[in-house]
């Protein structure tokens, strides 16, 4: 008779059962590496700048208070900052931390979303419409809708050279606001 040795056994036993576990995380250090290696290929942009305390209305500055309440207490806010995201990827961004366990009322997550558009947005004027337009560029409401019917009466514009032409808006206001800018 052939008497296996219990401890062949259970050592069997736990090498099955950790191998599982093992190989989970072998896959999610490679999703990770992945994910690194993709976020390192992407095109840097500058890093926005957030205005100074005593440059903020007292609404932002709420935005801004409601943002590191509700976005830092996993981790550093600064690091979701530091890529301008347009209005889906933000809300994207959001809707994955609500999936982690960030407790986001529908308040907050207008408060978070609108502080995060109005410095740290990114938006096509191409497609824009009005009140995304004004409120991450950084635009009264009537150059904005300006943009919008220039765009749509002659076509999208090339460049930043032809937006600054639509006749009647705030070009300084425009130019503060130009990094927020995209034409694709």
């Amino acid at each position: 008779m052939n008497a296996e040795n219990p401890r062949n056994r259970t050592s069997r036993e736990t090498r099955r059962r950790l191998s599982a576990p093992l190989a989970a995380s072998g896959a999610l250090a490679g999703l990770l590496a992945a994910s690194i290696a993709v976020n390192a290929q992407q095109p840097a942009e500058p890093a926005p700048q957030e205005p100074p305390a005593a440059a903020q209305p007292a609404t932002e500055a709420k935005g801004a208070a409601t943002f590191a309440r509700v976005c830092s207490l996993c981790h550093d806010g600064a690091r979701i900052l530091s890529t301008r995201r347009s209005k889906s990827q933000w809300t994207e961004v959001i809707e994955k931390m609500m999936e982690r366990g960030a407790q986001v009322s529908d308040a907050d997550f207008e408060e978070v979303m609108d502080y995060l558009l109005r410095y740290y947005g990114r938006i096509n004027v191409n497609k824009a419409q009005t009140d995304d337009l004004a409120i991450v560029v950084g635009l009264s409401k009537k150059d904005a809708e300006a943009i919008v019917q220039h765009r749509q009466g002659q076509g999208d514009f090339p460049d930043f050279d032809a937006l600054a032409k639509v006749p009647g808006i705030d070009v300084e206001k425009l130019n503060k606001g130009r990094e927020a800018i995209t034409f694709q």
